[in-house]
């Protein structure tokens, strides 16, 4: 009997691949493991195969292309892409996770969808708003400042006794400097925020209100009933008392207070430096949270798909370079009807 030779697994190498390719996005190699890198492209018409196709998804990764071309395809890797390469997917579920480490070069380019502005506040009573796809930094005369993510606005109210803040919409970071003989507060939905020398993002959106602590301590008390005729009841919470490292949302369903990681708090703030950070999220809030930075909507047309986990840092307004990740990595079918509508569809994928 003729000694067998047992074939390269497929998924083996996909997940070697994505551990190369995650190294390389993360900084040069050392000379050894350039070295490594090259004895396993090597090692199969597969193992070649495959690194190719990431170095074809992903830009920045000069260095792998002149690895690539030293090491030259072997003899029967054009027969393989042309007869299997492509029948092998990218599996999502690798995706979800190797996405996290790798994809932020695709998205570190401009957008024309994206800009962000800062401004001293030389009044004590004014307004503030940006536009979908705009940021802006408010610097208030004391040395406090919030920054506005997409679609905000605040209205100012400052004088000798307090420094009031009202959220009208939208996402806020505020950081802010302490002065005892006059108290902070923001208000958002049914709820009164009182700060003292700290930063804390304060979010509403769609009859919700979220606050997360990052440094210091913050109350929050439900506005008196004569104030809350304008404001939704159900938005309100008990007198709590939040530290760094929690966080509070409040809806008409539920108040939840919660610990939260120091890896999820940067998450929560990466609008801040113009980036989303997603973790395992599905599509259909993927989708959702995207929107709120482009004029563009999305259309999910399979029910299936809106549950289909995604992981990754995009660059704020980047659309394009998302949407190319998701018919490339994910399968996803893209169909655009205009310039500001996009259905997203599983036809594509298996």
């Amino acid at each position: 009997m003729k000694d067998s030779k047992e074939l390269p697994d497929p998924n083996t190498i996909e997940a070697e691949a994505a551990d190369w390719i995650a190294r390389l996005d993360h900084g040069g190699l050392p000379k050894e493991e350039c070295l490594a890198l090259r004895k396993w492209i090597g090692r199969s018409p597969e193992h070649y195969a495959m690194i190719s196709r990431f170095a074809g998804i992903w830009s920045g990764l000069d260095g792998l292309k002149d690895i690539l071309e030293e090491v030259k395809a072997p003899a029967s890797v054009k027969k393989l892409h042309s007869e299997q390469a492509w029948m092998i997917p990218l599996r999502a579920e690798l995706f979800t996770v190797f996405i996290i480490s790798v994809i932020a070069g695709v998205f570190f380019t401009s957008s024309k969808h994206f800009r962000s502005s800062v401004i001293e506040v030389p009044s004590k009573q004014a307004s503030y708003t940006t536009g979908i796809g705009e940021q802006q930094t408010v610097i208030f005369q004391d040395g406090s400042r919030t920054q506005l993510n997409t679609d905000t606005m605040i209205i100012i109210d400052f004088n000798d006794q307090h420094r009031k803040v009202h959220l009208v919409k939208g996402e806020a970071l505020f950081e802010i400097v302490s002065d005892e003989s006059r108290p902070f507060l923001v208000y958002a939905g049914a709820n009164v925020i009182y700060a003292l020398g700290t930063a804390f993002i304060v979010k509403l959106l769609k009859e919700q209100v979220e606050v997360t602590i990052r440094e210091g301590r913050v109350q929050i008390k439900p506005l008196p009933d004569n104030a809350q005729k304008h404001s939704n009841r159900n938005l309100s919470v008990p007198p709590t008392v939040l530290k760094a490292g929690q966080a509070v949302i409040i809806n008409e369903k539920i108040h939840l207070l919660k610990d939260i990681e120091v890896e999820e708090i940067d998450r929560k703030l990466a609008w801040s430096e113009g980036l989303i950070i997603f973790s395992g999220e599905p599509l259909s809030y993927v989708v959702e949270e995207i929107s709120r930075y482009t004029p563009v909507k999305f259309v999910i047309t399979d029910p299936e798909l809106s549950e289909l986990r995604i992981g990754g840092r995009f660059k704020i307004g980047e659309t394009a370079a998302l949407l190319a990740i998701l018919e490339t990595g994910f399968g996803v079918d893209i169909n655009r009807a205009g310039n500001n509508l996009v259905y997203l569809s599983s036809g594509g994928r298996e």
